[in-house]
């Protein structure tokens, strides 16, 4: 549901003036209740093509023109005989409708008339296809789950599979930055309000076209008459609404759960509905390669060709940890819209769709491909937390290592949470904020080595508080000293009881937990507990002569809430035989 501040910033437009981003031709379609949503159409040479086309939907709630100017591959998709229909889902801005909720149920059951009007133009070949990044990513997945004949394939880019355990929630953790971030943001503009100046279209109508492009109105509505009504004392959620929701089961204050919004929720329509899709995520975006990974383990019979890359939320920035200094994204952009475009013709053509992931390698600069994750060939290798601050590869002494955590670290302005919202993943070396860490270190390694799976991470600790989380970092460390950031993962430690998999609505890889409510167990401070939980998977080159790092902490200061209140924490992490606090990791040699 993420999305990119810059996607939407104000130009402004005079009225009834036609600008860049303008589309060809715009009106409101009314749905099932007569609700009627703004729906914009930029055709392959400005007007109805003579020759029946398909069609590219995206179903956005940042403003149809917004999504149009943000994205170059829309002007492709047309070059290439597409036409583009972008509309403002139900509730947002220029819609009609209230917002309760994103991707609510009403938000879902408009689906189905929205292709089958797309299908049905003169200028329609019949077949829809559905596009987007971020919430029009899950909307595109969305759109799989729906019984429409048109629909012949989905493109969902950066998604948030699991709303709750991606995004807002990730280990149980409240990521208040992006809720409170996001969630204010989308309700200045679903209530007639952007930018970063202080317009209001329902308190001064000579703002409106000073919200072009993320509010545009459709076609003869010049005076904006049609664009105040639908905005003017709009219902809609506030980011306070999930501030008390925790687990995956709570409703917010407006009566709806985050998981219930995720296309992980409809997964049993996913797959009797069997609709091919070509996924992406990024190894450094949020939780969107986990997003990708987890449909395709939880979607065995469904088509679909995954690429993981090492780029920004929008794939247009390269984002690789090993290479600060080289942002050109791979593959570039005009070779992921080659890509793109050729999985939609091989649709139309009735091609068979693969099942393959394409992952990229982060330090190597290149792709590799599985049909499996991890890699058939990777083997896992436990490295065991010591109290001399190594990982041992084998048993390690009995003992123990006490940790005040310093709530001062972060991982920075520029990672993959802030990424979701505008800013680059851009990690420094990490040498200096890992003073603050606990950290543990391999030996060297001998040779070139390719990691590539979902770390798992077991302490056996105690915590001087009642409610702590713990975060975890894996990283590379040169000869040189410098660090570098591989991957992270959390779990806040109430969420520790192991999960039965066989109860949980899709397969949610190595360690599961429930997140449910009646499954928190309480934590005791200074009682020994064992907390295991999954890292984000990756891939990369580990070199000959550069270790891996373990760094833990207990908190993220500029992303994650600090559950534990102002009570100071200790960690006292338990080593040895009989508490063997470790982290696997998958590796295989490194081939050229």
């Amino acid at each position: 549901m993420s999305g990119r501040l810059g996607d939407v910033v104000t130009t402004g437009a005079e009225a009834g003036q036609k600008t860049e981003g303008w589309s060809d031709q715009s009106y409101y379609l009314p749905m099932r209740d007569g609700i009627r949503l703004a729906l914009s159409l930029y055709f392959p040479n400005g007007k109805p093509p003579a020759e029946r086309s398909p069609v590219l939907l995206v179903q956005t709630r940042y403003g149809r023109a917004s999504v149009y100017l943000s994205n170059p591959d829309y002007a492709r998709w047309r070059k290439a005989g597409y036409v583009v229909a972008i509309i403002d889902t139900r509730g947002s801005t220029a819609s009609f409708g209230a917002r309760h909720v994103d991707i609510g149920p009403e938000e879902q059951a408009d689906m189905p008339a929205i292709i089958a009007h797309l299908a049905g133009q003169p200028w329609s070949s019949g077949e829809v296809f559905t596009h987007g990044v971020s919430y029009m990513a899950d909307t595109s997945d969305w759109s799989t789950a729906i019984p429409a004949p048109a629909l012949k394939g989905a493109l969902p880019r950066q998604t948030d599979f699991d709303a709750y355990l991606h995004l807002f929630m990730p280990g149980g953790v409240s990521n208040d930055w992006f809720l409170t971030e996001w969630g204010g943001f989308t309700q200045r503009i679903d209530t007639g309000r952007a930018g970063r100046e202080d317009f209001d279209c329902v308190a001064r109508p000579a703002d409106c076209p000073k919200l072009f492009p993320a509010l545009q109105p459709v076609d003869g509505d010049e005076d904006y008459q049609l664009m105040r009504q639908a905005v003017t004392g709009r219902e809609r959620w506030a980011p306070g609404d999930y501030m008390d929701a925790q687990f995956r089961d709570d409703p917010g204050l407006n009566g709806h759960s985050l998981f219930n919004s995720s296309p992980a929720s409809a997964l049993a329509a996913i797959r009797a509905l069997h609709k091919p899709v070509q996924y992406w995520g990024s190894w450094v975006d949020g939780g969107t390669a986990e997003a990708a990974l987890a449909r395709f383990r939880s979607a065995p019979d469904v088509p679909m060709e995954v690429w993981i890359t090492a780029n920004s939320h929008q794939h247009d920035v390269g984002a690789d940890p090993f290479f600060p200094d080289q942002r050109d994204p791979m593959p570039t952009v005009e070779a992921q819209f080659a890509h793109n475009l050729a999985f939609t013709e091989n649709v139309r053509r009735g091609a068979p769709s693969p099942r393959i992931i394409h992952y990229y390698v982060m330090g190597a600069r290149r792709f590799r491909e599985s049909h499996v994750w991890p890699p058939a060939d990777t083997r896992v290798h436990s490295f065991h937390l010591a109290p001399d601050g190594t990982l041992s590869t084998g048993p390690a002494p009995a003992g123990s290592v006490a940790h005040k955590v310093d709530f001062t670290a972060t991982t920075g302005d520029a990672t993959r949470w802030s990424t979701q919202f505008g800013t680059p993943p851009a990690y420094p070396d990490r040498r200096a904020e890992d003073a603050k860490l606990l950290v543990f270190d391999s030996p060297a390694f001998q040779t070139d080595m390719e990691l590539a799976g979902t770390p798992v991470l077991t302490l056996h600790t105690s915590s001087a508080t009642d409610d702590p989380a713990f975060f975890a970092y894996l990283e590379d460390v040169a000869p040189d000293g410098r660090v570098t950031y591989l991957t992270e993962g959390m779990l806040r430690a109430i969420h520790r009881k192991p999960a039965d998999p066989s109860t949980l609505p899709y397969d949610q890889g190595p360690v599961p937990h429930s997140f449910r409510r009646a499954d928190a167990m309480p934590v005791l401070p200074g009682e020994v507990m064992e907390v295991r939980f999954s890292l984000f998977p990756l891939a990369a080159l580990l070199k000959r002569g550069h270790r891996l790092r373990l760094a833990i902490t207990g908190g993220d200061a500029k992303v994650f809430r600090r559950h534990s209140r102002d009570e100071n924490e200790v960690f006292t992490i338990q080593t040895g035989p009989g508490k063997p606090s470790r982290v696997e990791i998958d590796l295989r040699p490194w081939w050229d």
